[in-house]
């Protein structure tokens, strides 16, 4: 018997005004007994399938282009520790996404117009999304991850990636391009210019598709905010690295929560320095909050 549950694990968009500084976090699934248990994937090869319809505002095909060199970014780094893969699947047309999508098919879509518009009984059962395409979060969020995983075990099935591409209740909307240079003015974006950048959004998104938790530390690729035109997080950073090694270390079985913990401190103390911890205020400015919310669908058996 097979019982599909939906909870919402989905981080505040208020952020707390100081918070410690930490390299990595895992999403933590709930807990067997009394050790915690992660969102992990126990294969070594993720394959990965965007949506066909691509975004209709950014040309061409960049869109997909800067997907793929997102998940380039993270192959490249974790080849040095993990034999984990990344791999480009097929594209696909109007994919479903979560708990009730194929299993594995971890799908990324750009979600093109809101569910608020939709004049439909599935507003009342929350399918809208997947019945007509439409972007049924918070305008204030530019992109969502969804991972399905095994409540039992932290075993993650299948993951899927939303971007907020939609038109939001104000008129306003997160113009998705993909160039390094000039950065847009707010009030003035453009494709010509760097909005909210498809790679620096993706690479940060994909990093919860493997795993990972919001950390507050000021350039790193899971912080959980960024401004208009930022590239940051198109780098895979040293402390998210650190944690992907330790997560999924090459020829060895990925290592449970209570292991990730134990390596990490045995691994930041022996690179005194190198990280600190420290505290400090974030922009209010609700706009500017990046991918802070991460819907966790539960499959239990």
């Amino acid at each position: 018997m097979v019982c599909d549950v939906q909870t919402a694990l989905r981080l505040l968009l208020v952020l707390p005004a100081c918070a410690w500084a930490q390299d990595f976090e895992r999403s933590i699934a709930g807990s067997n007994g009394d050790t915690p248990y992660c969102v992990t994937w126990s294969q070594r090869e993720l394959v990965y399938h965007v949506d066909a319809a691509g975004s209709a505002r950014t040309p061409a095909e960049t869109e997909f282009t800067a997907i793929d060199s997102a998940f380039a970014t993270w192959q490249s780094r974790v080849a040095t520790c993990s034999d984990f893969v990344f791999t480009r699947g097929s594209r696909v047309v109007n994919p479903v996404i979560g708990a009730n999508g194929p299993s594995g098919e971890n799908a990324i879509t750009f979600r093109e117009t809101s569910c608020a518009t939709v004049n439909d009984p599935c507003t009342a059962d929350g399918t809208c999304a997947n019945t007509f395409h439409c972007w049924d979060h918070s305008d204030t969020t530019i992109a969502l991850t969804t991972v399905t995983y095994s409540r039992r075990t932290g075993a993650v099935y299948d993951a899927d990636i939303e971007f907020n591409a939609s038109e939001h209740l104000d008129g306003s909307s997160f113009l998705f391009t993909t160039i390094s240079n000039p950065a847009c003015t707010e009030g003035h974006e453009a494709v010509t210019c760097t909005a909210w950048d498809v790679q620096n959004t993706a690479t940060h998104e994909i990093g919860h598709m493997v795993g990972f938790d919001h950390v507050m530390k000021e350039g790193s690729t899971m912080a959980p905010r960024a401004d208009l035109g930022d590239l940051g997080k198109r780098t895979l950073d040293d402390g998210t690295l650190l944690g992907f090694c330790v997560t999924y270390p090459r020829g060895q079985a990925p290592a449970p929560c209570d292991e990730v913990v134990s390596s990490r401190k045995k691994l930041i103390g022996t690179n005194t320095g190198t990280f600190g911890c420290g505290c400090q205020a974030m922009a209010s400015s609700v706009p500017l909050l990046l991918l802070l919310a991460l819907i966790a669908a539960i499959r239990h058996r």
